[in-house]
């Protein structure tokens, strides 16, 4: 009995650890279905709401104001909804998980410069995501 109880308040701290690890900004996520970002970018459809999982390549430098998602090779520039929250700089790396919308369009010259300035890879790209949810883990 002993034995029982000394591992089941082993595996609540190893999941309370785990849960600690999480770190969640913006809104809460809803528990959407993860889509994969290739068929995103293969064919993107404006304003669709997705959940994207992958690993954060780069982050703004400056503020945390985007960060950059890697996925199986491909990858998007993520800002996120209406300016609103923004996260850590050390966060390269890390997986995580989005929810938010596609947007499709074509980005503005000084657009494009700004976000290279800052280290965005991608920032020429057509297709972006905004998230209004991001779980770092």
């Amino acid at each position: 009995m002993k034995r029982i109880a000394v591992g089941f308040a082993l595996g609540v701290f190893s999941f309370a650890a785990a849960a600690a690890e999480t770190k969640t900004f913006g809104k809460p996520l809803t528990g959407l279905k993860p889509v994969s970002l290739a068929d995103v970018l293969a064919k993107p459809e404006n304003g669709k709401q997705i959940r994207l999982e992958g690993t954060i390549e780069r982050v703004c430098q400056n503020k945390g104001c985007w960060l950059e998602l890697k996925q199986a090779g491909k990858g998007v520039h993520v800002t996120f909804e209406a300016y609103s929250f923004f996260v850590p700089k050390d966060s390269m790396g890390k997986p995580c998980v989005l929810e938010g919308r596609v947007v499709v369009r074509d980005p503005m010259p000084e657009e494009v410069e700004h976000k290279k300035a800052e280290g965005a890879a991608a920032a020429a790209a057509r297709v972006s995501f905004e998230a209004t949810g991001v779980e770092i883990r």
